[in-house]
């Protein structure tokens, strides 16, 4: 999995239910969510499917825009048939749905499913199933680890700077000094931290770039749904009359871009 999903990602606010472990090819599949927190829907929110074993959220198969409905209900998004894998060395793989926010943050994770089409001679056995699902965990539990070392790195440097404060007020009070020791303490201390410093800002940059990263693969999307609008208008219109129009018009325009990184110059 990459390093940027993992750091941005935080603990999943989405809870998939009534994932069934097969799904029909060639029937409308059916995604049924719930939010677990009073999350709040955002434009850009959609739900993917995707093989598992994926390492970038380019590996999507195919999505759906999220509905602003309540949070508090059930909510839901409907796949087309004619967008399913058919053949069948594709359906007997497994995929899993996965609600990605606007800001590329992987909110929610399903258990593994098959989509099997009526050539398919056999299915996954117990073990792959199992052995899916703790990737699947695995993944949940790099998604929180990387939170735990930011705010580790925060507290280690507030307690620092507490530290030099400290220092500095007890040498304030005390009568008697030697100041060669204090000056070569206080160097000491300063270096110290001037390696601190250092260490978190290469830490940020990194964090910059990956969000910058984010942003292009953000942009990449959009340039994505625009040539698949285009291609499945060009199968609508090769339909024979009576068949039902696929309505893919979204109003891409209500996006809104990535936020700015906290710690960039305005």
């Amino acid at each position: 999995m990459e390093k940027s999903i993992a750091l941005m990602a935080g603990q999943l606010n989405v809870k998939f239910i009534e994932v069934l472990d097969r799904y029909p090819c060639n029937e409308d599949l059916e995604c049924k969510y719930v939010y677990t927190r009073s999350a709040k829907v955002q434009d850009g929110d959609r739900i993917a499917i995707f093989k598992t074993g994926w390492k970038s959220l380019r590996n999507y198969l195919l999505f759906e825009w999220a509905m602003h409905s309540t949070p508090a209900g059930l909510n839901s998004v409907i796949f087309c048939k004619y967008d399913l894998p058919s053949t069948p060395n594709d359906t007997d793989d497994l995929y899993q749905f996965c609600y990605i926010s606007g800001e590329n943050v992987v909110q929610g994770i399903s258990t593994p499913f098959q989509i099997y089409s009526a050539e398919s001679k056999y299915t996954v056995n117990l073990t792959d199933s199992l052995k899916n699902e703790q990737q699947t965990s695995h993944l949940k539990h790099l998604l929180s680890l990387k939170d735990k070392e930011i705010l580790r790195l925060k507290e280690e440097n507030a307690m620092l700077k507490e530290s030099l404060k400290a220092i500095v007020d007890q040498r304030k009070f005390q009568r008697s000094k030697n100041y060669d020791d204090e000056i070569t303490e206080l160097k000491e201390v300063t270096k110290m931290l001037k390696d601190t410093v250092l260490a978190q800002q290469q830490e940020l940059n990194s964090l910059k770039l990956e969000i910058s990263r984010d942003r292009a693969e953000h942009k990449n999307l959009m340039l994505e749904k625009i040539m698949a609008e285009k291609k499945f208008e060009g199968v609508n219109e090769k339909k024979p009359s009576g068949v039902k129009r696929l309505n893919l018009d979204f109003d891409l325009g209500s996006l809104k871009p990535l936020p700015p990184f906290p710690f960039d110059s305005p």
